[in-house]
């Protein structure tokens, strides 16, 4: 990304604020579209003959019909087909009434930390394992850029175990790149001697601490030598660090599946998605730390929401080539020099 994008794109978050996906914006493997007054972004993943978008258009409030429409608009022009992935109730109302449809893939847990607490019988587990890990001399720290080439390093290390020769995931979920992680306060766990375990990336975490400011967990990853419950530990450290900070909101990310009453969309979506996560199981882990949970919708064409499920796994498990990444920063790099 080069550094005019890359202001600009700063820019927009410094003044509309960080959403849940605005962090994803910096991995490079996307392709952006910026409504006609430039108050509006929208980042996407062209597959097949989809553009595939990433939540919904970040920017100013006023803005967001504009982008949706003028991207419907572009596409159509270009001969592709437009869907928006992990959209938000909000806006149901603007896709519909461009002709697209909508359905629910799941809940986004979000921990309201202004009211956090880990009082009563049912926080007694998490009680214990904090008190736990403490005793047995794991300390927790947020650490903030620049850092130093020993830490990127002993971070790769901790990503590399954690991975066991899997490959990165992209689009949807952050992926561990020097540039991409140097740029996000990182959450530690500090084992006795010292030695950095276990880490998180926490975007949002630079902005001004307030209530409605938002911690977005990215990243999470741990050395083969972690107790059981390390993620459990990082989380709740920064959820009582992120309250006392003053900050408002702190996303876990989507739990796919959740809730989801359409029987339909609950199959293809596990045909198509079961590679992806262990749905079950990653919801089981978030609901415990007793988040509110916001519903997440994928808007499509009309009688195209299987293509376009299929397609979107392809895109979470297709990381972009040295070509891709290319012609996507020539890509931002014209919209920018229209400006």
């Amino acid at each position: 990304m080069d550094r005019i994008t890359e202001t600009r794109l700063n820019r927009l978050i410094e003044r509309c604020g960080q959403g849940s996906h605005t962090h994803l914006y910096y991995l490079g493997d996307k392709e952006w579209f910026w409504d006609s007054k430039r108050e509006a972004l929208i980042a996407y993943r062209s597959i097949g003959n989809r553009r595939i978008a990433l939540g919904d258009p970040s920017g100013h409030p006023r803005s967001m019909r504009r982008a949706v429409q003028q991207f419907i608009e572009t596409c159509k022009q270009d001969r592709c087909i437009p869907a928006f992935y992990q959209t938000k109730s909000d806006m149901l109302p603007v896709y519909r009434e461009l002709g697209l449809r909508a359905a629910k893939i799941g809940e986004e847990a979000i921990i309201d930390l202004t009211g956090f607490h880990m009082n009563g019988k049912a926080w007694l587990k998490q009680r214990n394992r904090l008190s736990k890990f403490r005793k047995s001399g794991y300390s927790f720290e947020v650490l903030t850029p620049p850092y130093t080439c020993q830490l990127m390093d002993r971070l790769a290390s901790i990503s590399n175990e954690w991975l066991q020769q899997r490959k990165e995931k992209s689009f949807s979920v952050g992926a561990f790149h020097r540039d991409y992680v140097s740029r996000f306060p990182i959450a530690v766990m500090t084992g006795q001697g010292g030695r950095i375990e276990a880490f998180l990336t926490v975007a949002g975490a630079c902005q001004e601490a307030t209530e409605t400011a938002q911690l977005n967990v990215d990243l999470m990853r741990y050395s083969a030598d972690c107790p059981q419950g390390t993620m459990d530990y990082l989380i709740l450290s920064l959820c009582l660090w992120g309250k006392e900070q003053g900050y408002g909101r702190c996303s876990l990310g989507m739990a796919p599946l959740a809730n989801i009453n359409d029987m339909l969309v609950a199959r293809l979506l596990y045909k198509y998605g079961n590679r992806i996560y262990n749905f079950k199981g990653l919801y089981e882990f978030k609901n415990k730390f007793e988040p509110n949970w916001e519903d997440v919708y994928l808007v499509y064409p009309p009688a195209g929401f299987s293509v376009t499920a299929a397609l979107v796994a392809l895109a979470i498990h297709s990381p972009v080539s040295a070509s891709q990444a290319a012609r996507m920063a020539e890509s931002a790099r014209y919209q920018e020099s229209s400006i």
